[in-house]
């Protein structure tokens, strides 16, 4: 069922009567968290202009989407907002759990929430939260809005807009349109028709320098398989990163590039983010295994193709075999 944000957004601004608002996403974002916060930012400035919006992005923000949000004339998201103890609305996007939430401290102050989410792990969190499983929170925000105001917003400001911005989290979420179904590819149409340049968008997704390549080739000839071969993985501890000078942004797309593979059915990488604390990403068809609930034992989740997981321990050999038991375990599940 569709969710009327409008509506909702509205009431919610008028009971409690507040005049601003801070949108968040999560952790280390991405362009579906770049995209979904700064598409629904752009369209409160425009349609709201009452209301004053303060977008927040994390600096991790990957290389190719930050080149778009260095260019946005109206917000500079990497600047903490100061809300100086006066009361606010939070919108928090593409964040399932409050552990992975960027700017936590202020969706605990707000005086109400809205949760715009597309994965299957999210908490429930917020007093409005809109969770539709879908292979991008972007579109999500596409069918939230008003088609006509989402015009107006797009129309009224120089590039990048909110449709821009919904295309720009699309692109990045579903592998370039690699994953995009037919509801995804009519609502990429419409945001041309809008004025979107679908080869501007798409420079977003190609941001590689040689160093950068260079790096990524050294990761993946560390590769190990299991499971006979339908399996591949890249284990870096800090040692070995901070030697090689890699840094997550540089490791994180490799279990996709694994997953990829005609001969691989599950790819995944473990990186020492600090001191036994490690950062894992995995990637699978949805088929072969669903990662969510692959991990979800764990404390980790996300998509039935795409799920992360942040664990604590001083044995990863011993994490990544408990993981590997538990893929033995759903296959053999799956097949009875």
């Amino acid at each position: 069922m569709k969710f009327n944000f409008d509506s909702v957004f509205k009431e919610m601004m008028k009971s409690h009567d507040l005049d601003t608002v801070v949108i968040l996403g999560h952790l280390n974002p991405d362009g579906d968290a770049a995209g979904s916060v700064m598409s629904v930012a752009h369209y409160i400035h425009v349609n709201y202009p009452q209301y004053k919006v303060l977008p927040y992005l994390a600096e991790t923000l990957e290389r190719g989407p930050k080149k778009m949000v260095l260019r946005d004339k109206i917000f500079n998201p990497f600047q903490k907002p100061d809300m100086g103890g006066k009361p606010y609305c939070v919108i928090v996007c593409d964040n399932a759990t409050l552990e992975r939430m960027i700017g936590l401290e202020y969706y605990q102050n707000a005086t109400v929430s809205i949760v715009v989410d597309h994965h299957a792990s999210n908490e429930g969190y917020g007093d409005v939260n809109w969770t539709e499983v879908s292979e991008a929170c972007a579109e999500n925000v596409y069918h939230m809005l008003d088609p006509q105001c989402l015009r107006k917003a797009a129309e009224a400001e120089e590039h990048p807009t909110a449709a821009d911005y919904i295309y720009l989290g699309i692109a990045h979420d579903t592998g370039g349109m690699a994953r995009a179904k037919k509801s995804t590819l009519l609502a990429l149409v419409d945001l041309m028709s809008m004025g979107v340049d679908h080869g501007e968008i798409m420079k977003t997704m190609h941001s590689d320098t040689l160093d950068t390549l260079n790096k990524r080739a050294d990761i993946i000839r560390s590769a190990r398989r299991a499971m006979e071969g339908k399996v591949a993985y890249v284990i870096m501890d800090a040692r070995e990163h901070t030697e090689k000078k890699i840094i997550y942004e540089d490791i994180h797309c490799v279990s996709t590039i694994l997953r990829d593979c005609d001969d691989i059915e599950l790819g995944f990488t473990m990186y020492e983010e600090d001191k036994n604390v490690w950062r894992c990403s995995f990637r699978s068809d949805g088929k072969w295994v669903n990662v969510n609930e692959l991990l979800q034992p764990f404390g980790g989740g996300g998509h039935i193709s795409a799920a992360g997981l942040k664990y604590k321990t001083d044995n990863v050999e011993e994490l990544k075999n408990r993981i590997l038991d538990r893929v033995e375990e759903l296959r053999a599940r799956k097949q009875k």
